[in-house]
């Protein structure tokens, strides 16, 4: 029997319906088959001078690999605001982180090897330069070991290797995974007669966090001019180091007068629990 026209258009749409059915199905199947597409980086440059917020996302991520003492590691608590957000006691006793953001905290994933090169002033005389180059490498050994991370120093290292910073070099970007140290003559005019050191982190944004990139840190021999030369502990040229190359490495400032990260170095500076449990928080970023 012959179908009217009404018929025949209803038969017509369920068909129509089922192939645009099937053909969804095909291109969802060929897409969730296909390689993962990489994520567009976005590449962000961030002046170290202004400290972040919160340790509480670094905390409820983390995957800390460093031994703390129990004054230390107690800091690393949370607790609930009433409001949906958390407080730790580290934030309470005055660490900040350098950034965070909605993208969480500016911190080197474990998995990362990170290149540490260290360049200086042809001005600087020959004995200070090897002085400022063996303390650099005390302080990234110190940070290597109390945050877990892979430090490795692969230029200006030794004499015969020493590495020249120069105008060209003190305004590039490093290469990735690199941190660039470059000591500067107190009289060079790329830094101003008042500062002391000066840091530019550059990271990527990608997949909802901020990944650092590179760093680059200019720090004036005015440190060796004014800072006793002692332990990394106390005030002295090694903790001054200490103090701008943990920027580098994702710490902010501390509100503790008694604190290296404190914004100027006092007599009574040193390096407290809330400090070791910061420099643990550092290297606690799990790939």
């Amino acid at each position: 029997m012959a179908r009217n026209p009404d018929d025949r258009r209803r038969l017509f749409r369920r068909i129509s319906l089922l192939v645009a059915c099937i053909v969804a199905g095909l291109v969802l199947i060929a897409y969730l088959a296909s390689p993962e597409q990489e994520e567009t980086e976005i590449a962000v440059r961030y002046d170290l001078t202004l400290d972040g917020k919160s340790w509480s996302t670094a905390i409820d991520e983390g995957n800390i690999r460093v031994e703390l003492g129990q004054d230390a590691a107690k800091l690393l608590t949370l607790y609930s605001t009433g409001s949906g957000n958390f407080v730790s006691e580290l934030d309470l006793a005055g660490s900040n982180p350098s950034v965070s953001n909605q993208f969480g905290n500016l911190l080197w994933p474990q998995c990362t090897r990170i290149a540490t090169e260290i360049f200086i002033d042809e001005d600087i005389p020959a004995t200070t330069r090897a002085q400022m180059r063996d303390a650099t490498i005390v302080v990234f050994l110190w940070l290597k070991e109390l945050t877990g991370l892979d430090i490795v120093v692969t230029k200006g290292s030794s004499e015969r290797g020493q590495e020249s910073s120069t105008a060209a070099h003190r305004i590039s970007t490093p290469d990735d995974n690199t941190i660039a140290i470059h000591w500067v003559d107190k009289t060079n005019t790329v830094m101003s007669p008042k500062e002391l050191a000066v840091a530019t982190m550059w990271a990527t944004l990608k997949r909802g966090q901020q990944i650092p990139r590179s760093t680059r840190i200019r720090l004036s021999s005015t440190v060796f001019d004014t800072m006793p030369d002692d332990a990394i502990e106390r005030l002295s040229r090694k903790m001054a180091i200490a103090h701008e190359l943990s920027h580098a490495f994702g710490i902010g400032h501390s509100n503790d007068p008694d604190s290296y990260m404190y914004p100027m170095l006092t007599p009574s500076a040193s390096i407290t629990p809330a400090d070791r449990a910061a420099l643990a928080l550092a290297g606690s970023r799990a790939c």
